[in-house]
């Protein structure tokens, strides 16, 4: 049965009431306002570092030494049983020696502080500013007589007659690669570019950055040298020295008495801006080859996935030398080597926006949820101390209801 309420029951209210926005309404939209923002901005930031590549791979002093440490601790992990760690240490620098491979060897050895037993790393590891060929004397004693004096042997053959690293190619060299280019267009053209870049064609080249170019024809003739890389590598080549603009370069310098000048014909296709980035490229590929070697440098490049992790590697290598030579040989390539590499941040106007709308957004979030604890703190301290309070019950709690007549009723 319904109960009506008679007329006298209510009562006009003495003034109208301005109406007001629900409570929370405002504070529940700044909250999901900023929820929204935060993610936003946090992704915007990260596309702009990734887009300007803004971490910077600047060689130190000061973070050498702790990208060494790094790269120790990494070589520490090839180690599978930790009460055998001497032997297998000590086994593996003698594989190194036995594969003549004295940098991988040497890298081994200087790792000692960190795949040693902890009694001895303690002891290579109490000097800190000790140089390499001072941790290399003390780590020396950690090896068994017969892998001591192999070490002691080589060392000695490399300091009485140091290998010199092949030649990529010579003119002759050059001519029948560039030949072989304008007869079968589908054939690489990587050692034809690089070639061509060593014998200076595309402006002169340093003496690391021809060491580069030969570290980065070895690595990509290895198998594990990564797809990507390799496709990104020669999408370089080929837009520094585009196959049109070669085969009509080579057309325009053809003579009927001397045929092509494939000389003259690839300085012609050389386009300046490329030129430039493929320098950079070659100058950090020979950057890690004159830290370690030419050999080691083509492994490291398999631990890369794109272009612009060689950085990263570059300042590996010269951070940790032959420490690093040995772990690009030896540790699986799953990106482990890159963590050694520690980079700065540098500011741009894009990032410091996005970065202040993500502070912004945090900030915000942050005040709304303490507003709401301490306004609940606050209500529940009046409700404990003034249960009774009629007029706060009615001011929180009444229900306007508007009627015809533009006149604002309450219950009484």
């Amino acid at each position: 049965m319904l109960q009506t309420l008679s007329p006298e029951a209510w009562e006009p209210a003495d003034e109208p009431r301005p109406r007001r926005l629900p409570r929370g309404v405002l504070s529940a939209f700044a909250f999901n306002l900023c929820l929204l923002l935060l993610p936003i901005a946090g992704a915007s930031a990260l596309i702009v570092i990734a887009r300007d590549q803004l971490y910077s791979y600047e060689f130190s002093q000061s973070g050498a030494r702790e990208v060494a440490s790094q790269v120790a601790r990494l070589n520490g992990e090839l180690i599978q049983i930790d009460f055998d760690r001497q032997n297998q240490w000590d086994g593996l620098i003698a594989m190194e020696l036995q594969a003549n491979d004295w940098h991988a060897a040497r890298g081994f050895l200087l790792s000692g502080g960190g795949m040693l037993p902890r009694r001895s790393a303690n002891v290579l590891n109490r000097t800190a500013d000790a140089t390499d060929a001072e941790l290399e004397i003390a780590a020396l004693q950690f090896l068994n007589i017969n892998t001591r004096q192999r070490y002691q042997e080589l060392a000695e053959q490399r300091r009485a007659h140091s290998p010199a690293d092949p030649p990529l190619g010579d003119a002759a060299d050059f001519r029948l690669l560039a030949q072989g280019v304008l007869d079968a267009p589908e054939n690489s053209v990587l050692q034809f570019i690089l070639t061509g870049y060593a014998l200076g064609l595309a402006g002169e080249l340093s003496p690391r950055m021809a060491h580069g170019a030969g570290a980065l024809l070895d690595a990509s003739r290895r198998e594990d040298y990564p797809e990507q890389l390799s496709a990104e590598v020669e999408a370089l080549l080929m837009s520094s020295v585009p196959y049109a603009r070669y085969v009509q370069s080579a057309s325009d310098n053809t003579s009927e008495r001397s045929g092509v000048d494939y000389e003259a014909a690839f300085r012609a296709a050389v386009v300046p801006a490329e030129a430039a980035k493929v320098r950079t490229l070659l100058d950090d590929v020979g950057a890690m080859g004159e830290a370690t070697s030419r050999r080691s440098a083509a492994i490291m490049l398999t631990h890369a996935t794109t272009l612009r992790d060689l950085p990263r590697l570059r300042l590996i290598a010269q951070s940790a030398g032959d420490r690093a030579a040995a772990a690009a040989k030896r540790l699986p390539r799953d990106g482990r080597l890159l963590t050694a590499a520690r980079g700065a941040l540098r500011m741009s106007q894009d990032l410091a926006i996005a970065l202040g709308i993500a502070v912004l957004a945090l900030a915000g979030l942050v005040a709304v949820v303490v507003a709401k604890i301490v306004q609940g703190a606050l209500d529940a301290w009046r409700a404990f101390t003034n249960p009774h309070d009629e007029d706060d019950l009615h001011d929180h709690m009444a229900e306007l209801i508007e009627l015809g007549g533009g006149r604002t009723w309450r219950p009484l």
